[in-house]
């Protein structure tokens, strides 16, 4: 009996064994599987990753060609703007040649001393001028406009913009006129003259600006005008204008002050000022304004055709259109802005 019982164990194990065997062959065969999947999926995940991160790089690089495309037209690395006879810390005077200024065709024009035009014929619009037939204007000569933007109430103070300004922008441009504007201030401090400047710059953001971007100083026929009742030293007055004009050209515009000779003489201190350009209202024959300008508004009563009724004409005596453009592009891509003289 012991020995059957010992042959039945051997046999019972001799059953069991290669069983234990396959056992352990089917863990390694999962071991395997799981290990494989492992490795799929890593290979899988960094695929995915690759994959991604290729599309996001085409998607930059996409951006970046889109970018170049939309200025591969700006060919601007240097603006030559004229340079202007002013010593610092002086406002030059008026020394244009009296007798060089003369009526042709029906308008105000300036002369060299060889006969040949050299001013450029404009007028001013605002809401004060409704009704305006741009293809008529043009075809009269006109070369530019100084459109009035916005203003600052003279009694509660706030910023409006001129109800015609967005019509007549856009028809000047349609037309091919140079375009520039004016904003009529009442700023009582610099502060307030930015916020009429960051007024500005937003109407002006979707139109060419070809001419200067004027502030408009004058005084009001409104005793209750907040710039009367409100003292403004000469030179408050003049830090307002700066403060305005510097503001504007920081986002390479063209800056300029519109003053009479009068106010200009009572109410400001000149030589804070002389690095600007003035537009100069004059309502006489002959030009006999003491500071230097560079347009004049002639006359307020001028007649036009494309305009009904009276409107403010004005000859410029610097063809802003040939360098204040390229002046902004080059402001706005790093280009390099040189004076040069006059010829």
């Amino acid at each position: 009996m012991k020995e059957e019982q010992y042959y039945n164990q051997e046999r019972q194990q001799a059953q069991q064994m290669p069983r234990r065997r396959r056992r352990r062959r089917n863990n390694n065969a999962l071991i395997l599987g799981l290990f494989a999947s492992f490795i799929l999926g890593l290979v899988t995940g960094m695929l995915i990753i690759h994959q991604k991160s290729k599309k996001e790089i085409a998607a930059v690089q996409d951006e970046l060609n889109k970018v170049i495309e939309e200025q591969s037209h700006i060919n601007v690395t240097n603006v030559y703007v004229p340079k202007r006879d002013i010593k610092q810390g002086n406002l030059s005077l008026n020394a244009y040649n009296p007798d060089n200024f003369r009526i042709e065709n029906g308008f105000m024009a300036y002369f060299d001393d060889d006969g040949n035009k050299i001013s450029h014929l404009g007028c001013d619009l605002s809401y004060h001028n409704p009704d305006v037939n741009f293809d008529e204007l043009k075809a009269s000569g006109c070369e530019f406009v100084m459109l009035r933007c916005g203003f600052r109430g003279y009694s509660e103070g706030g910023i409006m913009k001129d109800e015609k300004f967005d019509e007549f922008a856009s028809e000047a441009q349609r037309v091919g006129l140079d375009i520039g504007v004016y904003f009529f201030t009442q700023a009582l401090t610099p502060e307030e003259a930015v916020e009429e400047a960051e007024y500005t710059l937003k109407l002006i953001e979707d139109y060419d600006i070809s001419y200067p971007v004027a502030f408009d100083t004058e005084y009001i026929d409104d005793e209750k005008a907040r710039t009367n009742v409100t003292e403004i030293s000469d030179e408050l007055r003049s830090d307002i204008c700066e403060a305005f004009c510097e503001r504007i050209r920081k986002e390479g515009y063209y800056p300029m002050i519109y003053a009479s000779e009068n106010w200009m003489r009572r109410n400001m201190e000149l030589e804070s000022l002389h690095q600007y350009d003035f537009w100069a209202p004059q309502y006489l024959e002959e030009n006999d304004f003491l500071y230097d300008f560079t347009i004049w508004q002639y006359t307020d009563t001028g007649s036009i055709p494309g305009v009904r009724g009276d409107v403010d004409l004005d000859i410029s005596m610097v063809d802003y259109a040939s360098f204040v453009p390229q002046m902004r592009e080059a402001y706005l891509t790093g280009g390099k802005i040189q004076e040069v003289p006059a010829d």
